[in-house]
């Protein structure tokens, strides 16, 4: 019995610090990080090193029992006016990693679609997490009409720098883990669900994405009348392309990331990190 006792505490010993150390990893480039995980529909808060402020639509989402195995608590977005807006640049933070050619950047989401085109406007596609107004378009990690996954850039006026997408990527009524990256000279890149084969990609076309764009960010809506209906938890953002094994660590970690020390310095402990 103490061997086996041994045994498991040597086990801990070298496996703790390195889900730890990955974790940081995980922390380098964030920006945004919405666990939409407070159970009741009058805030949002952002639990990534720049604490935004966030503000919600007049009739809010709804938060729900998510019914997924490791996500007790979500957000419902009914299709039709529901979002949630980050205003970073009135902020003083607006993210502009995407048209840094050392950064890239990347949007991780736990999204489960409820229905498609709900919205009555008119577009094949509805957001997930979007950026962008009027000549000052930029990005937007989406859902498709065809219950696909994809992601878009743009340049200002509207002009695609690399979108993406394929069919039945997001199924109907099924939780599935959506990324989509993007870096200059590489485009786009969506994955789901961990798998190291993307479902969609698309290369950079050369255009460049926008410079100019100072909109806010939105959840499940954009601005010239698109609406989401779905159940969205665990937005992510960071100001870098990072990669596979980040992914299904960020997948995995379900409310792990905590703001623990002032000035939004994030720390990840043992004790706040839930594996699935």
């Amino acid at each position: 019995m103490r061997q086996v006792v041994f045994c498991i505490l040597w086990i801990a010993v070298f496996c703790v610090p390195t889900v730890l150390v990955n974790a940081a990893d995980i922390e380098d480039g964030l920006w945004m990080y919405l666990p939409l995980n407070e159970g009741a529909g009058e805030q949002v808060i952002d639990h990534g090193p720049n604490n935004f402020d966030t503000e919600l639509s007049e009739v809010p989402p709804k938060s729900v029992a998510a019914e997924h195995n490791n996500i007790a608590t979500a957000m419902e977005f009914d299709g039709k006016s529901n979002y949630v807006m980050i205003d970073m640049a009135g902020q003083g933070k607006d993210i502009d990693s995407h048209f840094d050619e050392g950064k890239g950047m990347t949007i991780c989401a736990w999204v489960k679609v409820l229905d498609v085109a709900t919205d009555t406007h008119g577009q094949t596609r509805q957001p997930v997490v979007m950026k962008g107004g009027a000549n000052q378009w930029e990005f937007a990690l989406y859902v498709y009409d065809n219950f696909g996954a994809g992601m878009s850039v743009w340049t200002c006026p509207g002009s695609g720098v690399s979108e993406p997408s394929t069919a039945d990527a997001a199924p109907q009524d099924k939780w599935i883990h959506q990324c989509g990256t993007f870096k200059l000279q590489e485009g786009v890149r969506v994955y789901v669900d961990g798998n190291e084969d993307p479902v969609a990609q698309a290369d950079d076309n050369g255009n460049g994405p926008c410079e100019e764009g100072d909109r806010p960010v939105f959840i499940a809506h954009r601005e010239d009348g698109q609406f989401l209906n779905a159940v969205i938890a665990e937005v992510y953002i960071w100001e870098r392309v990072i990669d596979i094994d980040e992914m299904n660590l960020a997948m995995n970690t379900i409310g792990g990331l905590t703001p623990v020390q002032p000035g939004g310095k994030l720390t990840t402990t043992w004790g706040n990190i839930k594996r699935r």
